[in-house]
């Protein structure tokens, strides 16, 4: 099927619309962005952004696949090419840096009330199951061939490994001064690595 000049700028459109309403979630949260602002930043009229997305929750969702997507084809392209634990530390550091190059929704943390829209969509909730699965996937492989030290409570690595994506915005008033963003994702990676790390995995860092 050819796609015509008028779809694929539509088309254009409509990822410019997620864009700018992902940069807005990261910078205020899903539920402080309005539909004006989101318009505005694009610079179309509301009747235009109501015609690709009929509710603000609906943008929301979208916004939200958009970054799953991008996540998933980040897991799957390592798939095969290294060991569990090197893949989970590449994933861990590509997700940071991604966050702090793009400044995407991912920025901030997800809120429960996020995660409880998100779970009344069959196609988000089909995403957040699959990234899940991926994950664990990795955890139980890396425990498995000594990568991952075996004493450790596997459910506790995986809520390790997300409470490690999210770390750039936490405690961001601290005295403790603001991180060398040239130096965030590799130090969460190595911390990450070094605290899982197996008697069998590589001592190199």
């Amino acid at each position: 099927m050819v796609t015509t000049l008028r779809e694929r700028r539509r088309q254009l459109l409509r990822e410019e619309i997620l864009q700018a309403a992902q940069s807005l979630m990261a910078a205020k949260g899903h539920q402080a962005m309005s539909m004006d602002e989101l318009a505005a930043r694009v610079g179309i009229s509301k009747p235009t952004l109501y015609s690709f997305f009929s509710t603000k929750e609906e943008i929301i969702i979208q916004a939200a696949i958009s970054s799953m997507e991008a996540l998933i084809a980040l897991i799957e392209a390592e798939q095969g090419h290294k060991t569990p634990l090197e893949s989970l530390a590449l994933l861990l550091h590509s997700i940071i840096q991604l966050q702090i190059d793009d400044e995407t929704m991912a920025l901030r943390p997800w809120t429960a009330e996020l995660f409880h829209l998100l779970h009344t969509n069959q196609e988000a909730l089909a995403y957040l199951e699959r990234i899940d699965a991926a994950i664990i996937c990795l955890i139980q492989a890396g425990i498995a061939q000594g990568e991952i030290d075996s004493t450790l409570d596997p459910a506790t690595v995986i809520r390790a490994f997300y409470g490690l994506i999210h770390t750039p915005k936490i405690a961001p008033h601290s005295k403790g001064g603001e991180p060398n963003p040239k130096a965030i994702a590799t130090t969460l990676t190595t911390i990450f690595v070094r605290g899982v790390r197996g008697n069998s995995a590589s001592k190199e860092d």
